[in-house]
C-alpha cells in the first residue's frame, strides 16, 4: 500500500517485519524479496538520491544502455508494491532501537512537517549517498551536464573517455590523486581546483611530470549543448576544452539517523558489515553505498536480495513450523 500523509496513521500501531530507509534500486531489491518471501515491510524514500540523477545505466545486465536510473526506481516501486510491501515517500530522521524492535521516527512534508513514528523487528539501511558537484553562480548549468557528459565515477562511466580530452574537478588536493587512475583512460586530463584550495608542491611537481595541466581559476561555466561538453570557461576568461570529465569531490552519506546506536561498527561513514549485509547490530543492515565496497547499482540490488534472504531465514527459524493438520495421525 503506498501511504502518505493522509493515511499514515493506518500503519503507526502496526509492527513491521521490515522497515527499509531508502527506495533505491538497493531497497527496493530488499523490499521484492521481503514481500515475496510473505513478510510485511515499509520503504521510506527521501526523494532524489544517487541512482535518480544517473541519467544513463550504461552498465546494468539486460538493460539499454540509455535507461535512466528514475525508470527502474519507478519499475522497482510499482513491483514491490505488487508484491505488498508498503511504501511511504518521507525522511527517515532517528531510529531508536526499543530492544524488541525499532521506532523509526519519520518526517512528512517539507512545510508544516509532522512527524510519525513507525515499529519494525528488523531494520534496513539503503539511504545512500549524493555526490558533491562544483558550486557555481547558475547550479542549472551543472545539472546540465553532470550525469551525461561529466561523471562521478569511473567503474561507471570509464570507457567514455577513452583518448578524450577531459578535466578532473577535485574539492581538496588528495582527490587530485584520481587524474592517476583516470589516466588509465585518457592521458589528456586538465585538473580544476574550482578556486577551492591549495596544491602542494609535491602534488604540482607529479602533475608536471604526467603532462597535466592545473587550473586554479573558480569554474565560470560548462560549456556546450545537448547535455553534451565542449569545454570548461574559469572566471580568469580561460576556456579549456574537453567533451567529458569527472568531478571527484567527496559524497554526502545519508546515514545519520543510525548515529544514535552505539552497537554499530563504522569505518569512516561507511557501517562494517558481514557477506549478508548485515551489521554488528544483529537485526540492522546496510546496502550499497552506505556499507563498505564498490558503489554500483548492480552491487546494491546484490545486496538487497542477501539482506531480504538473511533476515527472512533468521524470522523463519525462530517460526514454529506449519503443519498439515488433517494429516497428522493422532497417537
Amino acid at each position: 500500500m503506498k501511504l502518505s500523509s493522509k493515511n499514515y496513521g493506518d500503519r503507526t500501531d502496526y509492527l513491521y517485519d521490515v522497515i527499509i530507509a531508502g527506495g533505491g534500486a538497493g531497497g527496493l531489491s530488499a523490499a521484492i524479496y521481503l514481500a515475496r518471501y510473505g513478510l510485511k515491510c515499509l520503504v521510506i524514500e527521501k526523494g532524489k538520491g544517487r541512482s535518480f540523477w544517473m541519467q544513463e545505466l550504461r552498465n546494468y545486465v539486460g538493460l539499454e544502455p540509455d535507461t535512466p536510473g528514475r525508470k527502474i526506481q519507478k519499475d522497482a516501486t510499482a513491483q514491490a508494491l505488487q508484491w505488498g510491501a508498503d511504501y511511504l515517500a518521507g525522511f527517515v530522521e532517528d531510529v531508536s532501537d526499543l530492544g524488541d524492535r525499532f521506532a523509526v521516527k519519520v518526517k512528512l512534508g517539507k512545510k508544516e512537517s509532522i512527524y510519525p513514528v513507525f515499529h519494525s523487528k528488523y531494520f534496513i539501511a539503503a539511504t545512500g549517498i549524493i555526490d558533491f558537484l562544483p558550486e557555481i553562480d547558475d547550479m542549472q548549468n551543472v545539472y546540465d551536464y553532470a550525469g551525461y557528459t561529466l561523471h562521478v565515477c569511473l567503474i561507471c562511466d570509464g570507457f567514455d573517455m577513452w583518448d578524450r580530452k577531459a578535466v578532473l574537478i577535485a574539492a581538496r588536493e588528495s582527490q587530485i590523486e584520481a587524474a592517476f587512475v583516470m589516466n588509465w583512460f585518457t592521458p589528456y586530463i586538465t585538473v580544476l581546483t574550482n578556486g577551492k584550495f591549495e596544491v602542494g608542491d609535491a602534488m604540482r611537481q607529479k602533475l608536471a611530470e604526467h603532462g597535466y595541466p592545473l587550473q586554479e581559476a573558480p569554474i565560470k561555466r560548462f560549456l556546450g549543448e545537448d547535455h553534451h561538453l565542449s569545454g570548461v570557461e574559469l572566471a580568469d576568461g580561460t576556456i579549456i576544452e574537453a567533451t567529458t570529465g569527472l568531478i571527484n569531490m567527496g559524497s554526502k552519506y545519508y546515514n545519520q539517523y543510525l548515529k544514535g546506536i552505539p552497537e554499530l561498527t563504522w569505518d569512516g561513514e561507511n557501517l562494517v558489515t558481514d557477506e549478508f549485509c548485515q551489521t554488528s547490530h544483529p537485526r540492522i543492515f546496510a546496502l550499497g553505498d552506505l556499507k563498505k565496497g564498490i558503489n554500483q547499482v548492480s552491487i546494491a540490488v546484490a545486496d538487497g536480495t542477501l539482506a531480504g534472504t538473511k533476515i527472512w531465514r533468521n524470522i523463519r527459524r525462530a517460526a514454529p513450523p506449519r503443519k498439515w493438520e488433517e494429516n497428522i495421525v493422532k497417537t
